[in-house]
């Protein structure tokens, strides 16, 4: 009975944090090139159970059956689908589309990102486009990270009339080149975590795009998150934790009997 107790538990805190998750894209639906989490919920490793001490034919008991043990969420991995793009009209504004494997190679799509520096010194990885002008010149996302160039170095602007092309070449308004803006690409999603404030860490730094790819000027990625599909999960994560809450009441009112009536000396 008590395996049934821990079964139980397992399943509602494998809810508990899948709720969590979904509560968290939800609140990011319209966060700027946020990526929608995804769960990976495992089994844990079925138990054998076999009856010993018992009279048969050869004597070594015999075997009743497998016992499932729970569930687990084993990890929340991030759903790096292109998310839709909307024209804002800032020309600090940039949209990344997905990259796109060279002709005759197979594959999937290449994940890119923009670079910038984190408080560390050391690259970052974010979706959103939706930079700045710091008073020093520099371009920087919206909490302040410098957005860095292809060579891994600031990038002065110095005002917001400056212009990207397809190909990520900045220049200012006289034409003059203000440098190349610095694109990575990840080939596996496992190896970023996500960090806040919209960025991602990689444990070691991402090589520089080598796929073609555009960015679009005054347009925003927005987020890939869809809310009607988020709150439909919730609703059911929401349904399977009171299933399993319902076992376990049922666990332990069993349990209270045992206990308290089963047995009693009158």
């Amino acid at each position: 009975m008590l395996r049934g107790l821990y079964g139980a538990a397992a399943g509602m805190l494998t809810q508990q944090q899948r709720q969590e998750m979904l509560t968290n894209n939800l609140a990011n639906a319209q966060t700027p090139g946020y990526k929608a989490d995804q769960a990976s919920i495992r089994s844990f490793p079925e138990m054998l159970l076999e009856a010993r001490n018992v009279n048969t034919v050869t004597g070594r008991g015999y075997q009743i059956g497998s016992l499932s043990t729970g569930t687990y969420m084993q990890e929340a991995t991030p759903n790096f689908i292109q998310g839709s793009l909307l024209e804002s009209g800032n020309s600090t504004d940039f949209a990344l589309l997905d990259g796109v494997l060279p002709e005759g190679e197979e594959g999937a799509r290449p994940m890119l990102f923009f670079t910038v520096q984190g408080d560390d010194g050391t690259p970052r990885y974010t979706r959103n486009g939706q930079f700045a002008v710091s008073d020093s010149g520099q371009l920087v996302t919206t909490e302040g990270f410098p957005v860095l160039n292809g060579a891994g170095q600031t990038i002065q602007v110095e005002n917001e009339e400056f212009l990207i092309n397809e190909q990520g070449a900045i220049t200012n308004s006289e034409g003059a080149n203000l440098g190349q803006i610095g694109i990575a690409y990840a080939e596996d999603a496992r190896d970023l975590v996500k960090e806040g404030n919209g960025l991602l860490r990689a444990e070691e730094e991402l090589p520089a795009n080598a796929f073609d790819f555009q960015i679009r000027q005054r347009f925003v990625e927005q987020s890939n998150v869809d809310s009607n599909q988020t709150m439909a999960d919730m609703m059911s994560a929401m349904r399977t934790f009171e299933a399993n809450q319902k076992v376990l009441q049922a666990y332990d009112q069993s349990l209270d009997k045992a206990v308290n009536e089963v047995g009693r000396i009158g």
